[in-house]
């Protein structure tokens, strides 16, 4: 399973489908947890452990993996003992079904699509066996290329803006988790990072300092096709217009556009 092409699939799913905040952030921990476990059929956690990722009880995890069973996107196994681990698997999204027969999602269903035809299978031509030397200067060679690529990637998540996104959010909220660091990497790839740096500060202005409600707005602006600052700015310049003459007007008129009922608005049919 790719990781990105999962999420990918993920976000394509949403467009049709919705999903509650804590079910949304059980299925982000758990992708984060197999792929640190290499993409094994099967992995497990015990609900005290995920609880303490997520940041949400006990009862609120069980409604969030039911939920998630029910609409196809993991499986799972309890415990037969109270505090066993459970058992996950994640149901990939993407339509490759680990080498088998790729699939067409479609609104009526999904139907098989003839496998390729595969060619004949060649015996393994077995290599030659090298000279010590010559394999640790190989070996020495592959290291350098894996640091090239590592310091590929972080300059790349740098064009982005991600270190100054980093910076902050973590002034802002606190000290960033992976899993947290990976969410807004996803967003960069989908909106600018001002639109991304804007939805920590309306998270801030209503003293919802994580990173559930951070998402919760980048997925309404961006269902609304929002993707660029200046669009967003257009879209709560056009909320504050049709508000005059109310208390969000009067916040608007202070440049504090954020109320109780903007944030309502914000989460409003993403729960």
């Amino acid at each position: 399973m790719n990781y990105i092409k999962q999420l990918n699939a993920l976000y394509d799913w949403l467009q049709e489908n919705k999903l509650s905040v804590s079910a949304s952030s059980l299925y982000h921990t758990l992708l984060m947890i197999n792929n640190r476990c290499g993409w094994t059929a099967w992995f497990q956690r015990t609900n005290q452990s995920l609880c303490g990722l997520i940041g949400i009880d006990e009862k609120t995890l069980i409604r969030a993996r039911n939920e998630l069973k029910q609409k196809g996107l993991i499986d799972f196994k309890s415990g037969n003992k109270k505090g066993e681990p459970t058992k996950y698997k994640i149901i990939d999204l993407t339509g490759e079904k680990d080498g088998n027969i790729p699939v067409n999602n479609t609104k009526a269903g999904i139907f098989p699509v003839e496998p390729p035809v595969k060619p004949p299978v060649k015996p393994p031509v077995q290599p030659p066996v090298e000279p010590p030397a010559i394999y640790k200067l190989k070996l020495k060679q592959k290291h350098k290329q894996e640091d090239d690529d590592e310091d590929d990637d972080n300059k790349a998540a740098d064009g982005k803006g991600f270190q100054k996104l980093r910076k902050v959010f973590e002034d802002n909220v606190h000290l960033i988790t992976p899993f947290e660091a990976q969410v807004l990497l996803e967003w960069l790839n989908r909106v600018e990072p001002d639109v991304v740096e804007m939805a920590i500060q309306e998270a801030v202005k209503s003293n919802a300092r994580n990173i559930r409600y951070i998402e919760k707005v980048l997925i309404n602006w961006h269902s609304n096709g929002l993707t660029t600052a200046d669009a967003v700015k257009g879209y709560l310049r056009d909320y504050q217009d049709k508000s005059k003459g109310g208390k969000v007007a009067n916040a608007a008129d202070r440049g504090n556009i954020v109320s109780g009922d903007v944030q309502r608005f914000y989460a409003r049919g993403l729960d």
